[in-house]
């Protein structure tokens, strides 16, 4: 049996039935074995029992033959005319007819084998609300076989964000599959056109990492996770409309690879005529682990689920990385298979036609030689013109008499009849460097054109009618490089289409463009120095697989640096767009609908929003216009077309100098230019004008103009004081400076003190006047200035004042006197306030001492112009302390100019006689009462308190220190029960006993 060609008798169909519903169990032995021994409480197979013939309920049987009979064939079911209007089972479906006659076993009249069971259609309405109304369903593989209905598995809350109700949003546009259609153009040409775009909203967590373009269809966005969990997302939010959890991913097992686990990795696709959406996870503990899943689009409740294991078919050395495609008659989802990281055991590549109806995988192509795996993330590629099939294999392992190494294969709709292009130095540069023909997917740029490149990092354009080379010449060859001059891991994933010109990603060196000439057929080429007529270079550092949608090439960035979502113009390769960065898995490609751009990062989707609007044009106009003089005011005031909400920023370039920012985007279209204190010369001035909704740096400039500024010097300075000299050292003297034959004056005052040097008293400023504060000057003869420059004048001085002579004299204290109030004496912890005045000084400064008893002198205040101290005596000692005053003028530098003589204050003290403790509640009290000391004392004016408690068997404890407060509340929570003794003590707050009197210790019992 060739492996390119299976027959249908070798392929392994399973399908279990589910023996508690309302259809009756067959006939013969299979009815004994559902009745009998197959049915619980549940309703489900019980798979360790046997039948009367030693089978086992619900085994897998294989097909011997599929029946050409044109009548059903088998038992009857009591049921069947309830459930359908045919007495076949399955009923036939019409399609369609390909191009080709296709010989598969939904053509034919209903027919089942005696060993096969029935296959429930649950896309069959009258049968699925059958099935719902009894039980919910869900299909998940079995150990072995095409299909079973199962009790429905629920993710749990751990594999699910939060969920709102699953109604489907209006449709705004749609990305069915992988890069858009079955040629994998990447190109919507519904999108409304871009010229940028802004960051839209980030989808919650997800379960897992995703590595598969999302696919949009009727408002939902559908991403699957390498955990096996598939999810339908508000276009509109991104909040989750529906999840649904799959069998557990397999983690471990495989003899090779780099992806743990591996659930969903590759792309899936959409049928929107059947509203379903494929999946292929690779799953946990059901033998083969491949299968694929259809889900309904609306609700993610499963409908299908298939085995997919082709004879000779190993899944430890196999991965499933390709995006899936569908045949043009909707029968078939064809699923690519590859090598795992590392080229473990003698893999091979696979493409299987598994059929959508729910019936066993009846097609498959599995290349001649070993390696030659289908891996790339583009997959299979399908002309919707033939129905033919084009997939690109990796290098052979050997490569020496290798079939089908490095090759773009075609098969028929049914992958049969192959043909295959591969390059003439396929062996030297392809696949002995390990450079793939097969890590890109090819793209049909029509029914007679395709595109494809690979590892090698040189391209080739293919007639997909007889996969001839067009270009370039196959004899004599010269390869074309298409990536930047590389030739070692060039490209990856896919290349897009669009309006002439083809898009790729080139590892480590951005998007490449490439115009495509359809006759005679060629391409322009992207060596080292990429500068050939008709190509254009995004050099970016690396990035995924680009699309086409607006008019923009969008390709996301993979690592550091240039991560994030890029934006090209599709035509010159500008720049229009750069997000923030985000991590993203390799390989991965964007999608786009409705002027949305979707990008799987990590486990979580972005979305970017269109930016549609923008400036065409914009102008600049100063008033009054070039020249003026510096330091004149000139304002800008910018205009602008096309963009509805337009912002403005202005820019300035200096002369000798750099662009600077002068007026940064805001909606205001006017800037005013202070060029007070420019230095003159020519000036450059420009603006620039985006859409409020534009992300790009400019959507239109100003052309730079030129704007002079010219100088006029001041020509002469005066400074006048007020009051003039003399003045007493303390008064305030106002200079006043005025100057001639400059616009823009600057003034910078000057004084020299005696036997001093020259001080910047005001710095250049536009104020003309500065006040002297003479305050503690020495008395004498100081010398003051100004000098005068142009604002626009960049001289130390265009003119100054010849120095004048200013005296200060000196006018001191005479006498100064000290009032305490109250009298002495007074009680200790009396606030006593002193007032001082004094005699013959304009501006008296005062300074207070106290000397306590026994002590040395201290300043109870230091000098100011304040003439009352106030002396708190708390917790001072009885007894006589002596006070003073000090007083000096504010010009005097001496100690002092006057003092008081030294008088007496005598402190007094009055001790407290006794001291009483009243606890409320009285005691005895529960554990865990509140209880309030309050305390009372007799013969002190100024009481202070302590509390003190004493735990049974233990010492005595400070409760609450001293303080004039008389009660304490004694918290007993978690006391023990027992007799605690309580006191307080009391002193006078002048006294410093540790206690004038004290209350003898009281029992407080807890109980």
């Amino acid at each position: 049996m060739s492996r390119r060609d299976i027959s249908p008798s070798s392929i392994r169909t399973t399908s279990f039935w589910r023996c508690g519903w309302s259809l009756a169990c067959w006939a013969s032995s299979r009815s004994s074995c559902c009745s009998a021994h197959c049915c619980g409480a549940a309703g489900l197979p019980s798979r360790g029992r046997m039948d009367s013939q030693g089978r086992s309920c619900g085994a897998r049987r294989r097909h011997s033959s599929r029946s050409p009979s044109t009548a059903c064939s088998t038992r009857r079911i009591s049921t069947t005319t309830s459930l359908l209007s045919s007495g076949c089972w399955p009923p036939s479906r019409s399609r369609p007819s390909p191009s080709s006659s296709r010989e598969r076993p939904e053509n034919q009249p209903c027919s089942v084998d005696e060993f096969t069971v029935l296959r429930l259609r649950l896309s069959a309405v009258p049968l699925a609300a059958l099935v719902l109304s009894i039980a919910p369903l869900t299909f998940s593989p079995a150990t072995a076989g095409a299909a079973r209905p199962v009790q429905a598995q629920r993710p749990s809350a751990a594999t699910a964000p939060a969920t709102r109700p699953a109604t489907v949003a209006a449709s705004s546009g749609s990305w069915t599959e992988y890069h858009h259609d079955d040629a994998h153009t990447g190109y919507d040409s519904t999108a409304p056109a871009a010229l940028g775009a802004s960051a839209g909203w980030t989808s919650p967590s997800l379960n897992g990492e995703i590595y598969g373009e999302p696919l949009v269809y009727n408002g939902l966005v559908y991403v699957a996770t390498l955990q096996n969990v598939v999810y339908a997302l508000h276009q509109s939010d991104g909040t989750v409309a529906w999840s649904k959890a799959l069998p557990a991913p397999q983690t471990t097992g495989w003899q090779c690879g780099n992806i743990n686990p591996t659930g969903i990795l590759g792309t899936g696709i959409i049928d929107p005529v059947a509203n379903r959406i494929y999946y292929v996870p690779f799953l946990k503990d059901f033998g083969t682990a491949y299968y694929l899943y259809a889900l309904d689009l609306t609700t993610g409740n499963i409908l299908m689920t298939t085995e997919i294991a082709p004879t000779g078919f190993e899944w430890t050395i196999q991965q499933e990385r390709g995006a899936l495609a569908m045949s043009t008659d909707r029968t078939h989802v064809y699923v690519p298979f590859g090598g795992r990281a590392g080229d473990c055991g003698p893999y091979h590549g696979w493409v299987v036609g598994v059929p959508t109806n729910g019936t066993a995988p009846d097609e498959v192509y599995e290349t001649v030689s070993t390696g030659e795996g289908i891996w790339a993330a583009g997959g299979v590629v399908v002309d919707d013109s033939t129905g033919n099939v084009f997939f690109a294999t990796g290098n052979a392992i050997p490569c020496s008499g290798s079939v089908e190494s490095d090759s773009i294969i075609r098969t028929n709709s049914t992958l049969h009849s192959p043909a295959q292009f591969q390059p003439p130095d396929w062996d030297a540069h392809w696949c002995a460097t390990d450079t793939d023909l097969g890590s890109v997917a090819p793209v049909l740029i029509s029914p007679s054109l395709m595109f494809t490149t690979g590892k090698y990092g040189q391209g080739f354009l293919i007639n997909p009618s007889n996969m001839a080379q067009l270009y370039p010449s196959p004899s004599p060859y010269n390869g074309v490089d298409v990536c930047a001059g590389t030739n070692s891991d060039a490209s990856f994933g896919s290349v897009s289409y669009a309006g002439g010109r083809v898009y790729l990603t080139c590892q480590g060196h951005g998007v490449v463009s490439l115009t495509v000439n359809s006759g005679p057929p060629s391409f322009s080429s992207c060596d080292s120095t990429c500068n050939a007529a008709g190509t254009w270079r995004a050099n970016v550092g690396t990035v995924g697989p680009p699309i086409i949608a607006g008019g923009v090439v969008w390709a996301v960035g993979i690592g550091t640096p240039g991560s994030g979502l890029w934006g090209f113009n599709a035509t010159t390769g500008a720049q229009v767009y750069h997000s923030a960065g985000f991590t993203v898995n390799h390989f991965v490609t964007p999608s786009e609908a409705g002027g949305q751009v979707f990008v799987p990062a990590g486990n979580t989707v972005k979305s970017f929003n269109f930016i549609t609007n923008a400036c065409t044009s914009v102008t600049d106009t100063p008033a009054p216009t070039s020249p003026q003089v510096s330091g004149t005011s000139v304002t800008f005031t910018a205009t602008s077309t096309n963009c509805p909400n337009p912002l403005y920023q202005f820019w300035i370039l200096p002369p000798g100098g750099s662009w600077q920012v002068a007026k940064a985007y805001s909606s205001a279209n006017t800037f005013t230019w202070n060029t007070l204190g420019l230095a003159p010369g020519n000036y450059l001035y420009t603006a620039w004008a985006r859409d409020a909704a534009s992300t790009a740096p400019y959507d239109a400039f100003f052309a730079a103009q030129s704007y002079s500024l010219t100088l006029q010097s001041c020509t002469s300075v005066s400074d006048t004081p007020s009051p003039g000299s003399p003045q007493l050292t303390g008064t305030s003297i106002t200079f006043t400076a005025t100057s001639t034959g400059c616009p823009n004056p600057r003034y910078q005052f000057w004084i020299l003190p005696p036997g001093g040097s020259w001080q910047i008293v005001k710095p250049y400023s536009s104020a003309n006047s500065f006040t002297w504060n003479t305050t503690g000057l020495a008395a004498g003869n100081y010398l003051y200035t100004a000098w005068a420059r142009d604002a626009a004048s960049t001289a130390p001085y265009d003119a100054y004042f010849a120095a004048q002579t200013f005296n200060l004299t000196r006018q001191g204290c005479t006498s100064v006197n000290d009032s305490p109030a109250p009298g002495s004496p007074q009680l200790s912890g009396t606030s006593i306030t002193f007032t001082a005045s004094s005699t013959g000084c304009p501006n008296p400064l005062y300074q207070f001492w106290l000397l306590p008893p026994g002590g040395s002198w201290q300043i109870a205040r230091a000098y100011a112009s304040g003439n009352t101290l106030i002396w708190d005596t708390t917790g001072l000692a009885p007894g006589n302390y002596l006070y003073t005053a000090w007083v000096r003028d504010a010009s005097s530098n001496a100690p002092y100019d006057a003092y008081f003589v030294a008088q007496t204050f005598a402190l007094t003290s009055q001790p407290c006689t006794s001291v009483n403790d009243s606890p409320a509640p009285t005691p005895p009290q529960p554990s865990g009462t509140s209880v309030t000391f309050t305390a009372s004392s007799t013969g002190c004016p100024h009481p202070l308190y302590q509390f003190w408690i004493r735990t049974p068997g233990g010492s005595w404890q400070v409760a609450r220190s001293y303080s004039s407060s008389n009660t304490f509340t004694w918290s007993t929570n978690g006391l023990p029960p027992g007799s605690y003794l309580y006191t307080a003590w009391v002193r006078d707050a002048s006294s410093n006993a540790p206690y004038d009197a004290y209350l003898v210790a009281q029992s407080y019992s807890l109980t």
